[in-house]
């Protein structure tokens, strides 16, 4: 059965006591509970643990009627599939608990449901229902590496643009749904199940990653959508009355108006009240939860909030890096420590946090407005990453890296040339001592953290999404063969990385015909061959002015898989990946100054192949 760490801290006096919170009589007349026991068949806890926040029920019951309850594109089923499906894979006790339940009232067999909770793919599913399975999996897993073939994979299985908008808003609302039972520490309405899923959302196996090297592979919007007026449509004159524009995430949900309109409301009820929470700390929430993340797209909305509210640029810019050295009173301090906790670490939330909050002055109102915000972040970012919106804004800041909580420190990212330093501590040794002792969670905790950094790897070695993808899984399940053997002389990231360059190398020397990560040069083994760029123009000193970002990103992406392959790893782990000289020449078993003049080599080489598109008198309309 899958554990329930919180549960022996609730209170079961009473069948009031039905969460972390306390709980306040509505009333048998209260409207959202009438039609969420009409609809369900029952009054889920989740509701009932928020009667502080009347308000925010109201807009949580308009959003699921409106997404899950109404028939429109996809199946009850299949939306509740999807509902099963991630839930389990979070190991979310209340959620699966509720929708099993949910999918035995519309006659799937028990049998079914069991398999689509532990492993979908084997319950003889359709191709269909298992191809929306995989990408809401994801989505909900790797959102990061969403792109425009996992799309078409969807519409090659016959999905039009409407049941595909379903499926993001679905899995959106899953994540909302997960992370809120978790912060409320809502007691499951029914015996929960013995189910334990097989399979996680990191040995997914939807359609690609997309390629280059960081996740979109061409700019979103992903779907269609209709040009709305805000003058002839009520929640768009909404957004444009109170932020001054109309977020493109709301515009590229325009196929479901119904749901633009509930989320509206939703945001008009939580986010824009202050009554509570004060609108800034609520936007601080919503920047942090959304950095860590990495959905650069609502940190630059919120950056462009915060701005609006009075809060100096720079405050906000270091709350999004590391809100922890922002200068931010204490209290504040905590209640951003609380939600990055409940939105990236859920398996570690208890009753302990909620503690933590009432310590620093919260009081039990506040903590569950909190709770509910960071609910909805993770709800706007997923949404966002399936949708594939650009941002309203231009970010200052392209949040990218790990899928940690806790910014690298300068130190560590090695940002001069000349700095070989490294953290006196390794992030990863509690993970690995706990992987070490058996612990599957914990290694489950690694492969998201360093997901991105082994794929873009891969990817850097191979050119090649589907050799990538593959080398992925074998890299983990080497790693996790092999982690006895992990001695700590390097960082658990570095050794992990080595074991992808192995994995990568591996597959270029199975191909005929293609340069190897280790081909012999010329010259001395610690030196390389001299290298005389033939066309190296000056560059505009705006190339925004010839190309769009996203152009700019193509263009880059494009050319740097162009480079060979032990060229394109150096730029990759240093520039992208942001390794120190140190970490970048262990993980491919380099001295720092070999790698260091690789380095070199490669950025020409990469410089020559970009100048003339971006060189004065350059650009591609220069070039017709």
């Amino acid at each position: 059965m899958i554990p329930d760490p919180g549960a022996a801290e609730r209170s079961s006096s009473g069948r009031g006591a039905v969460s972390f919170f306390p709980y306040v009589d509505l009333g048998d007349a209260f409207q959202p509970f009438l039609a969420l026991r009409q609809g369900l068949g029952f009054l889920p806890d989740l509701f009932r643990a928020q009667t502080l926040l009347p308000r925010a029920i109201e807009s949580e019951a308009r959003v699921a009627g409106a997404l899950l309850l109404k028939t429109a594109s996809l199946t009850r089923i299949q939306k509740e599939s999807i509902l099963v499906a991630i839930s389990a894979a979070h190991e979310n006790i209340y959620c699966v608990t509720a929708h099993v339940h949910l999918l035995e009232t519309l006659g799937v067999p028990d049998e079914r449901i069991d398999q689509v909770a532990t492993d979908y793919r084997a319950a003889g599913l359709p191709a269909g229902d298992v191809a929306l399975l995989d990408f809401a999996c994801k989505l909900s897993g790797r959102p990061t590496s969403i792109s425009r073939a996992d799309f078409d994979a969807l519409r090659r299985h016959g999905f039009a643009d409407g049941p595909i908008l379903e499926a993001v808003l679905i899995t959106a609302l899953t994540e909302f749904l997960c992370t809120l039972s978790t912060g409320l520490g809502a007691e499951p309405d029914f015996q929960p199940r013995d189910v334990r899923p097989a399979r996680r959302w990191w040995l997914g196996t939807a359609a690609g990653t997309g390629p280059g090297v960081g996740g979109h592979d061409t700019p979103g919007p992903f779907l269609r959508a209709f040009d709305m007026p805000a003058g002839s449509f009520p929640p768009f004159a909404f957004f444009r009355d109170r932020f001054g524009f109309v977020p493109n995430i709301f515009r590229a949900q325009t196929l479901r108006p119904d749901i633009v309109e509930a989320e509206a409301h939703m945001v008009g009820t939580v986010l824009l009240t202050e009554d509570v929470l004060s609108r800034t700390r609520k936007e601080y929430i919503l920047l942090v939860v959304s950095a860590a993340n990495l959905n650069t797209y609502c940190v630059a909305v919120h950056c462009e909030m915060l701005r609006a509210l009075g809060v100096p640029e720079e405050i906000s810019d270091q709350i999004a890096v590391d809100h922890r050295r922002a200068a931010l009173p204490e209290a504040d301090g905590a209640l951003l420590d609380c939600a990055l906790k409940l939105a990236r670490r859920p398996r570690e939330f208890s009753k302990a946090d909620i503690e933590a909050l009432r310590r620093h002055g919260f009081s039990e109102t506040q903590i569950l407005e909190a709770v509910i915000m960071t609910s909805l972040t993770n709800f706007l970012n997923t949404l966002q990453m399936g949708l594939g919106t650009i941002p309203d804004f231009p970010p200052k800041r392209v949040v990218s890296g790990g899928t940690t909580d806790r910014p690298r420190p300068a130190s560590a990212r090695g940002d001069g040339e000349g700095d070989t330093r490294s953290l006196p501590g390794d992030d990863d040794t509690h993970l690995v001592e706990q992987v070490r002792r058996g612990d599957i969670t914990a290694f489950e905790n690694l492969v998201r953290r360093h997901h991105r950094r082994v794929y873009r790897t891969l990817m850097g070695i191979t050119g090649n999404h589907e050799e990538a993808e593959d080398g992925v899984q074998n890299t983990f399940l080497k790693a996790f063969e092999h982690i006895g053997r992990f001695e700590g002389a390097s960082r658990f990231s570095t050794w992990l990385t080595r074991i992808a360059i192995n994995e990568g190398v591996q597959r270029l020397r199975q191909r005929r015909d293609t340069e190897s990560l280790d081909a012999p040069t010329a010259v001395g083994a610690d030196e390389e061959e001299p290298f005389r760029p033939g066309d190296l123009q000056a560059w505009t000193e705006d190339p925004e002015q010839l190309y769009s970002r996203a152009e700019i990103r193509a263009r880059v992406e494009k050319e740097l898989m162009g480079l060979p392959a032990k060229y394109r790893l150096a730029v990759i782990l240093r520039d992208i990946e942001r390794l120190s000289i140190d970490e970048a020449a262990a993980a491919m078993g380099l001295g720092g100054p070999t790698f260091k003049t690789r380095l070199s080599r490669a950025r020409l080489m990469l410089r020559e192949a970009l100048a003339p598109h971006f060189a004065r008198g350059g650009g591609s309309h220069a070039r017709d």
